[in-house]
């Protein structure tokens, strides 16, 4: 039967009518029932405080009271005496106890030769021995983050302690204010039977206009004042309950301001921030500026070159290839591309050229010069350094040198691979396109160094390892067989038909990384390769020139590359297939 032959066709208007005005009684009947939630509030922020359990020694603050300061910023670097004090003890008891384990063994072993065997973990002295180098990590690992660094973007607000002062157990070191409200403190008033529960979403209104979608966080308990500042009549006191509210760190708001909570009912065809809305991540797939304070842009503009990771600064530390007489310093770089102000000289090493590529290896740093000619085809020994620098929290000094060319081009000429024999030939017949490293890397012993020249081919890379390589510092000749062909590859980007040449390297696990840059064209890439493999993965390829250093987060597994530019320069992120450190 249809539907017209029931109400007739005159009467379809009338029953749309009577479908309307009931579906707006029942949504009425719903929105008056439910309970009116209007709160006025503040929105605020939780300061940071940076305090230690234990007494400290500040070595150097790095900030000022009202400085804006980034997230990963440094703020001050720390020492700990105590903790010094408590790792030479363990260490003393250690190297006892592992005395007598030795001393142990041996009776064991003599035992077993009589016959007698010793049930394996029924040595105590083991278990002590076991206890001790935990202790013993423990402290290490606590004496390589004395380092305080900005959790959040922000103002700095107290600074308690000044450079050499000693700082008690739990005192405040340093404030530190969000740049943006992260929450509102808000109050119910007793009069009002409204219902809130954890986790309920309200509306957030500005007095300026800016609406946020944020969640309750907690409801209060027992009835207080409510601060004159959010009374309707500011001479009529007020009783209510507290009423804490998370709203999402980008809100617009200003600290301090005056809002109005609402809640969330029906339907919004307003697109609110969602305060359980992850944030973006501030680095994006296309590369980006460099954020180069203005301290050192008066001084000079730095063409960077080469960065590494490291873990205790949880910053970048960076070399340029080139530096004002020829004094090098090093800069800091956090993960959202922005260089710290301040620049690190290394004691000891008064003059160096051309650095091209910096590395880790504990506390370590290597920074190694192209070991080229000039562009005229002179030597110049300060461009052929291989320098060893140790850290001691943000000092840098410098333990050995040794002038690197000479020592690799004897070890090549007298190779029995015929390229290696083949890059020294080439060396001596073409001064302005002989030898050359841009990139080099090191694992364990092992040292890797990726050329630029001499060109045995157009696009083709090649990486040389360097046995026991810390044997270079000694005087004394390398052996031609301790340097042999790591990865020899080709590495041509699709569709172009320009000449690609390796500008940095990056060792993980099997995979070497390597940046590249086109001769005289606007183009960069970074390629994968494995030892054995005859053609380099293309990773990524830019339209944009001079991609000079590559660096591996090992933590998040991601590749920071920068490009060199006389503007400043920029850096893009990737990520790796390689696997994140647990």
């Amino acid at each position: 039967m249809k539907l017209s032959e029931v109400f007739g066709t005159e009467n379809r208007f009338l029953l749309g009518c009577w479908i309307a005005a009931v579906t707006l009684v029942v949504v009425l009947g719903l929105f008056l029932s439910s309970d009116p939630v209007n709160i006025l509030g503040v929105a605020e922020s939780r300061e940071f405080q940076v305090n230690f359990d234990s007494p400290v020694e500040i070595k150097h603050i790095y900030v000022l009271p009202s400085q804006i300061v980034k997230k990963g910023d440094l703020l001050a670097e720390l020492g700990q005496s105590e903790w010094d004090a408590q790792l030479r003890v363990l260490k003393s008891r250690y190297d006892k106890l592992n005395a007598e384990m030795r001393l142990r063994r041996e009776i064991a072993g003599i035992a077993k030769d009589l016959g007698t065997s010793v049930p394996n973990g029924a040595d105590p002295l083991l278990v002590d021995l076991e206890d001790t180098k935990r202790e013993m990590d423990l402290i290490e690992g606590r004496l390589k983050n004395l380092f305080v660094f900005a959790e959040v973007d922000g103002a700095v607000g107290a600074v308690n302690f000044k450079s050499g002062e000693k700082a008690p157990s739990f005192a405040p070191l340093i404030t530190l204010l969000p740049l943006n409200p992260t929450y509102v403190n808000g109050y119910v008033n007793e009069s009002l039977n409204s219902s809130l529960s954890v986790g309920q979403p309200v509306e957030v209104v500005s007095s300026g206009g800016k609406t946020v979608r944020g969640h309750v966080m907690s409801v209060g308990s027992r009835i207080v004042p409510i601060p004159e500042r959010l009374l309707r009549i500011q001479t009529l006191p007020a009783w209510g309950r507290e009423v804490v509210i998370k709203i999402p760190p980008t809100n617009g708001f200003l600290l301090g301001e005056k809002v109005s909570v609402h809640k969330s009912w029906g339907l919004s065809f307003v697109n609110l921030a969602q305060a359980d809305e992850p944030v973006p991540e501030s680095v994006e797939q296309l590369p980006q500026d460099l954020e180069m304070p203005a301290d050192i842009l008066t001084q000079f503009r730095p063409e960077m070159s080469g960065m590494v990771f490291v873990p205790e600064l949880r910053q970048f530390v960076l070399v340029s290839d080139d530096y004002p007489e020829d004094r090098p310093v090093l800069f800091l770089m956090n993960e959202q591309g922005q260089v710290q102000p301040h620049q690190i000289a290394i004691a000891g090493l008064d003059q160096m050229q051309d650095i091209e590529s910096v590395s880790l290896l504990g506390d370590r740093l290597y920074l190694m010069g192209s070991l080229s000619r000039t562009k005229k085809g002179k030597l110049k020994p300060a461009r052929h350094l291989f320098a060893k620098v140790r850290r001691n929290g943000l000092r840098y000094h410098v333990e050995q040198t040794i002038e690197l060319r000479e020592k690799i081009l004897q070890a090549l000429a007298h190779s029995k691979e015929a390229v290696l024999r083949k890059i020294a030939t080439l060396d001596q017949q073409n001064p302005k396109g002989g030898f050359e490293v841009e990139g080099h890397a090191i694992e364990g012993e092992d040292l890797y160094l990726a050329l630029k020249g001499p060109a045995l081919s157009m696009n083709k890379g090649l990486i040389l390892k360097v046995d026991d390589f810390q044997e270079l510092f000694e005087d004394r000749p390398v052996a031609s067989d301790r340097v042999h062909v790591a990865a020899e590859f080709e590495m041509k980007l699709p569709n172009l038909n320009v000449e690609s040449v390796v500008t940095d390297l990056v060792k993980v696990g099997d995979n070497f990384y390597l940046a590249s840059s086109c001769r005289g064209a606007s183009c960069s890439a970074v390629w994968k390769v494995k030892a054995g493999q005859s053609q380099a993965e293309l990773v990524r390829d830019f339209s944009y020139p001079h991609l000079e250093a590559l660096a591996l987060q090992p933590d998040s597994k991601k590749l920071f590359a920068v490009f060199e530019a006389k503007t400043g320069g920029r850096f893009v992120v990737m990520p790796t297939v390689e696997k994140r450190t647990p």
